[in-house]
């Protein structure tokens, strides 16, 4: 499959739609073997595995599998972001850099050329890039502050309409190719922009009249303001607003488009989640068949409610499960039995009912 890329549009509205991990727990970090990075993030929706590849990130619809032991820096990462909560999700303005924020450290991404992942602390001084890189103005080396690159032009939410008028009256290009220059925004967005309003791209970017650049700088913001209508794929990049141009396969949201797109080409055996093989048939007369789905369906709706209810109760002591299962391991490991580990946590927190290390089973009282 050749390469895939994301407006940087499209990628503020994936942003908002992976929203849905905010608050959940980084419980696994592996690698796949084209090198990205899988987290398996647990959220009160369940399992969710996150996916970083050099020019995106989405949650994967598919099983995908990783290699047996994370080395390198997967492992890295797994060593500071394990159990740890995402406190939030953002992009840098309307740039291809996302950053994952997490009560003690930032995860960068810069999803861009070749891609690069770099942690750091809560003052941004890197502790690890995945790629070492320097350039005249920046490195991404241990105990640097990172600073992201310069963005290619001004971000069109935040600017000013006389600022930009007097940027065109200044400039050499045409207005089309001056525009490109000063906004940070799709060149597909901004021609849709001009063609709308019928403007010259190729007049002098000087002779432009102020209420020309003022148009196409309200214009250009209203759709940089407005919510995803979906995706589609158009000359292998990826949209989320309807700018008139042809829609080669259409998506239901950007996540989605990510998974076809990519997850499908790469990993062509990978088995959607919730897919089982198609079992055997076995016919029934329709009086039965139409009550045994019924009784199934209601058995299932209460097996639902069942799981809910528990895997609410896990995730709201999520924290609490993985320090107890922690303290029992260090206890075990110093030879200590049972009946001893259970008197030491529950004389800090009345929570173990029952042990068994033979069996590794713990029995826990949740609130």
């Amino acid at each position: 499959m050749e390469e895939i890329s994301l407006s940087n549009l499209a990628l503020k509205h994936l942003v908002e739609e992976l929203q849905v991990l905010v608050n959940g727990f980084v419980n696994k970090v592996q690698v796949l073997e084209n090198h990205w990075i899988k987290m398996k993030v647990h959220t009160k929706n369940g399992g969710k595995d996150l996916v970083i590849s050099p020019n995106s990130f989405f949650i994967s619809e598919y099983s995908i599998p990783a290699r047996m032991q994370p080395s390198g820096y997967p492992s890295l990462l797994k060593k500071y972001l394990f159990n740890q909560r995402v406190v939030s999700i953002t992009q840098k303005g309307v740039d291809r850099i996302v950053v994952l924020e997490f009560p003690e450290h930032f995860l960068v991404l810069e999803l861009f050329a070749k891609g690069n992942i770099i942690l750091c602390d809560r003052e941004m001084k890197i502790i690890k890039a995945r790629w070492k890189e320097e350039w005249k103005d920046r490195k991404l080396e241990k105990d640097e502050i990172y600073r992201p690159p310069s963005s290619r032009g001004a971000n069109p939410l935040e600017e000013n309409e006389k600022d930009f008028f007097e940027k065109l009256k200044s400039n050499r290009k045409t207005f089309f190719g001056a525009t490109v220059d000063l906004l940070n925004a799709a060149p597909a967005i901004i021609e849709f922009v001009f063609e709308k309003n019928g403007f010259d791209k190729k007049k002098n970017a000087a002779e432009a009249e102020e209420k020309e650049t003022k148009k196409v700088l309200e214009e250009v913001k209203k759709i940089y303001s407005e919510k995803e209508c979906g995706a589609f794929l158009n000359k292998k990049v990826i949209y989320s607003a309807e700018i008139g141009l042809e829609k080669e396969i259409v998506f239901e949201s950007i996540n989605s488009a990510l998974n076809s797109l990519l997850v499908k080409s790469l990993f062509g055996e990978a088995q959607k989640k919730g897919e089982q093989k198609e079992k055997e048939f076995n016919p029934m007369p329709a009086e039965k068949a139409i009550e045994a789905k019924k009784n199934e369906i209601e058995r299932l709706i209460e097996e639902e409610k069942e799981l809910q209810k528990k895997g609410e109760k896990i995730y709201l002591n999520y924290k609490k499960i993985s320090e107890i299962i922690s303290a029992v391991q260090k206890a075990k490991a110093k030879n200590l039995v049972a009946k001893e580990i259970k008197e030491k946590i529950n004389a800090i927190d009345d929570v173990l009912e029952e042990i068994d290390l033979k069996n590794g089973k713990l029995l826990l009282k949740l609130k």
